[in-house]
Order: C-alpha cells, then structure tokens, then sequence
C-alpha cells in the first residue's frame, strides 16, 4: 500500500508538473504571434491615425485659403465701391460748383442789367427834373 501510495503520488505530481508546465512551454510560439498581430495593429491604427491626421490638415488648409481668397475679394470689392464712391462725390462737387459759378455769374450779370436801369432811370429823371427847372432862355 505505501508503494502503491509512492507510486500514485509520484505520478500526481509529475502529472501536474506536465500540466503546469505544458501551457507555459507551449505558449511561447503563440505569445510571439500575439506580439506580432499587436504590433501589426498598433502600426495599421498609427497609419491610419497619421492619415486621418494629413486629410484634416489639408482640409484645413483648403479651407484657410479659401477664406483668404474670399476675405481678399471682398477687400477689392469694398476698395472698388470706395473709388467709385470718391469720384461719384468727385463729379458732384465739381457739378455744384459749376452750377455756383453760373448762378453767380446770372446774379452779376442781372445785378448790372439792374445797376444800368436804374442809372438810366436816374439819368432821365434828373433830365427831366433839371428841364422841367430850367429858366427860360
């Protein structure tokens, strides 16, 4: 019986040891494939994440320069409305200064015309007063 115990136990505990030690063994190959899958997905995600990354960029950069380019042509619009403007205000001023010297140059010439009458008008009155007091020669 102590043989049979000797023997029995002998084996459990070969027995374990096998098992203990077969996953460890064994599990070396299988533990470099798992690296090697990780390490195929962690490149394939840093790619993927480095792809995503130059497509924002770029997306991004359209973007600026479109804004630049619509920021610049509303620039030349507004400096176009602004010149048009200066010489619209431009033209009006040198129309109403225009329309200011006729009208003085109208008020002159009437003012004369009015001067003249009335020097006339002086003049034939004085004339007429002087003959109608003039002695008889």
């Amino acid at each position: 019986m102590v043989r049979n115990l000797i023997r029995f136990g002998l084996a459990g505990i070969v027995s374990v040891g096998i098992s203990t030690a077969a996953p460890l063994v064994l599990a070396d190959p299988a533990s470099d494939a798992m690296d090697k899958a990780a390490d195929s997905t962690k490149n394939a995600g840093g790619s993927a994440a480095d792809a995503t990354k130059d497509t924002a960029q770029s997306a991004g950069d359209t973007a600026n320069k479109a804004a630049s380019s619509t920021s610049d042509a509303a620039k030349n619009m507004g400096d176009k409305a602004s010149d048009a403007t200066q010489d619209a205000a431009g033209k009006a001023k040198d129309t109403a200064n225009s329309a200011g010297d006729a009208t003085g140059d109208a008020a002159k010439k009437a003012g004369s015309s009015t001067e003249d009458a009335a020097k006339n008008a002086g003049q034939k009155a004085d004339d007429a007063y002087r003959g109608a007091t003039r002695p008889a020669d």
